[in-house]
């Protein structure tokens, strides 16, 4: 006959702790909330929309007291009243697809953080919760990155008769693969750790 373990009691401050992190994590959401409808106002309103736009190394000359130097210009914002109808939705997409994924991960992590308020720490459905926020990050931010490249593109491709719409992808990979790693080893150590909890909790 197996008898389950007592639940782990967080201390004070760790309770103090996890609660500021739900607080936080409300939060963020809203301010991403926030600036997500400011983008878009400033999209779909009458005036000309700011866009910013990557070059791969675009020559510009910068004037000088004596002279013109040379340089290379990265990244610029533009302000232009008219895009492509497709670019003008992924621009709206992109903070749409931000504000979602944010509030998808402070979600997760709150839930996450009032099991472990509980007592519990190591379960599948936290287990669930870490992957699924890891997950959702990695691929709907880079979905945003997407939406704003392809607004970037369009935008300027109008603004120049199409002169320059040679736009650099604004998702460096190194970043990914970097969190990549972290998120398949979070993800693994509470694997781990539930089947840790539950053998312990099968010895008593």
């Amino acid at each position: 006959m197996t008898v389950s373990t007592a639940l782990h009691r967080p201390s004070t401050g760790d309770r103090a702790g996890l609660w500021a992190f739900v607080g936080a994590g409300a939060v963020v959401t809203i301010i991403t909330a926030v600036l997500a409808i400011q983008r878009i106002i400033e999209l779909l309103g009458p005036g000309p929309a700011p866009v910013e736009v990557r070059f791969p190394g675009l020559p510009i000359e910068l004037p000088t007291g004596t002279g013109e130097l040379p340089a290379q210009l990265e990244a610029a914002t533009i302000h232009v009243d008219d895009m492509p109808v497709a670019s003008l939705v992924a621009g709206v997409a992109a903070p749409v697809l931000t504000t979602l994924v944010t509030a998808t991960i402070a979600a997760c992590l709150i839930a996450l953080a009032i099991s472990v308020l509980r007592g519990r720490i190591f379960s599948r459905r936290n287990t669930r919760l870490v992957s699924v926020a890891g997950l959702v990050g990695l691929v709907g931010y880079a979905a945003s990155e997407l939406c704003r490249t392809m607004l970037a593109n369009g935008a300027l491709a109008w603004a120049t008769d199409r002169q320059l719409d040679n736009i650099v992808f604004g998702v460096a990979p190194a970043p990914y693969v970097l969190a990549t790693f972290v998120i398949a080893l979070v993800s693994t150590v509470f694997v781990v750790g539930e089947r840790l909890q539950r053998d312990a909790e099968g010895l008593v």
